[in-house]
């Protein structure tokens, strides 16, 4: 084997190796290589780093005939793109999280960190409202004053109600009462706030994720689109090159807006509070026992994986099934289930459509279960605020209020002047949205077991456990499980 290989591989005596030091578009060809050639993954990576470039070149060939002109776009899942994303709005992390299910995000966490004064994006659209800008920024920089305000009060109100507990250090007692005071007084802050994200993906995500932000209404995604795709095309050039603003997306959306009504002019944070929570359709929904229905679904896949029997007869051992037998292979196959372990794949089948009308602080934790298929609208101010309990608890709500009602204020004038895009980012963090989610009874699982665990945070706490509360109610023993693996 060529020496040179062996700066490449991590072992060139066994069977299993990593690949490395080697330009993710040219490792995306080698391992599609594979389907093509009857030599081995060590082999084939001696004779494309014998090409010039260490086979750039040949890549990129490779990429077009087979990529491009076949559609054998897998090929690009081979190669990763790490990019660091900073100083974008929280609007723009949102909808970049949302782009593509593949990619995988760290943000700049609110709930952790403090954001400076004025670090707020301003859309570039304004500039020709130099008025309603004036009125924008003057909006943003009050409210972060509110914000710092309510920060403040909230630790005073945290240490006389939280004492140092025995046996903890006074500062690192502070350091956690800090943290929660700062989780709580971002309600008081817009979607024009900054944030920085890490973000990995493989090319083909990526360059669906770029189609799509290329595509979007909002002048700051398509900017930043491009300019990501700019970064990126200096890993895998060839992959991302027809990433670009897609017609379908576009058409679409404009051809819809003219039957959807136009956004409300600021009923705002006294329209009333919707149920944050509402259970719209679930497997057995109409049947007359929608629980039996849906462990039959999990009872015939477990008993299928574990015969030899095609699914028809299956379908017919399970129709003489009693309840009480269905719901006894459920329980094994989730009895040993630890809080580090995903349960069967069977739960998959059992599916749900919730509806959501939830903070926007609440929503940009919820948005990151991305095995949920979310629907949402953009964000508005005519479906109520949330306020935290600890902000009520400070005697704050007032300043909290204030904070929504000045933002309300900007929202409506900015709508008034036909400015919606710009008009989402004056959105503060407590203003309710609405989505829907389509999750199965394996992602519920899965939120239950990490969004109400000890450490969660209060809002998505709540809500997940409406969620379950309302799963309860028609498939009470599937979701007993979980509720007890959270505890």
């Amino acid at each position: 084997m060529n020496a040179e290989v062996k700066k490449y591989v991590s072992n060139t005596d066994r069977d299993i190796y990593t690949v490395s030091n080697i330009p993710e578009e040219v490792i995306a060809v080698i391992f599609a290589y594979v389907s093509r050639s009857a030599k081995s993954f060590r082999d084939n990576i001696g004779v494309v780093i014998q090409e010039e470039q260490l086979g750039s070149e040949r890549a990129a060939q490779f990429h077009e005939k087979w990529v491009l002109n076949y559609g054998h776009s897998s090929v690009a899942e081979h190669a990763a793109v790490h990019v660091g994303v900073e100083r974008v709005s929280r609007h723009f992390s949102s909808l970049l999280e949302l782009s593509n299910e593949y990619l995988s995000f760290t943000e700049y966490s609110q709930r952790y960190q403090k954001p400076k004064k004025g670090d707020f994006y301003v859309p570039t659209e304004l500039d020709s409202h130099p008025a309603l800008k004036e009125e924008f920024v003057v909006l943003n920089n009050s409210l972060y004053d509110t914000y710092a305000k309510i920060n403040d009060e909230l630790f005073v109100y945290l240490k006389d109600t939280h004492p140092v507990p025995e046996g903890v250090e006074e500062k690192a007692h502070f350091r956690a009462l800090e943290k929660v005071a700062f989780e709580d007084a971002r309600y008081a802050l817009t979607l024009a706030t900054f944030t920085n994200l890490g973000m990995t993906g493989n090319a083909r995500a990526m360059e669906d994720s770029l189609t799509k932000l290329l595509s979007s209404k909002f002048e700051e995604v398509r900017t930043r689109a491009q300019e990501i795709k700019n970064e990126v095309r200096f890993s895998v050039p060839t992959l991302v090159k027809y990433a670009n603003e897609n017609e379908y997306i576009t058409g679409t959306r404009k051809a819809l807006t003219h039957i959807t009504p136009s956004p409300a002019n600021g009923a705002g944070s006294n329209a009333g509070s919707p149920r944050p929570v509402t259970l719209i359709d679930w497997t057995g929904k109409g049947t007359p026992d929608a629980e039996d229905a849906a462990l039959g679904k999990i009872a015939g896949a477990l008993i299928y994986e574990s015969s030899e029997s095609s699914y028809e007869a299956v379908s017919e051992e399970l129709s003489r099934m009693t309840p009480d037998d269905k719901a006894e292979i459920f329980r094994k196959s989730v009895e040993k289930l630890g809080k580090y372990d995903n349960p069967v794949a069977a739960l998959r089948l059992v599916g749900y459509t919730a509806e959501f009308v939830i903070s926007e602080a609440c929503w940009h934790q919820l948005l990151r279960h991305r095995k949920t298929d979310w629907f949402f609208q953009d964000p508005a101010v005519s479906h109520g605020i949330t306020v935290p309990p600890n902000i009520e608890g400070a005697g704050v709500t007032a300043l909290l209020v204030e904070a929504t009602q000045a933002s309300e204020d900007v929202y409506g004038k900015l709508v008034g002047e036909g400015l919606s895009e710009s008009a989402v980012y004056a959105v503060t963090n407590a203003h309710n949205r609405r989505v829907v989610g389509g999750f199965s009874l394996w992602e519920l699982y899965h939120l239950i077991n990490l969004r109400m665990s000890e450490g969660a945070q209060w809002d998505i706490k709540n809500v997940t456990a409406m969620l379950a509360a309302e799963v309860g109610r028609h498939h009470p023993a599937l979701v007993a499980p979980a509720l007890k693996r959270a505890r």
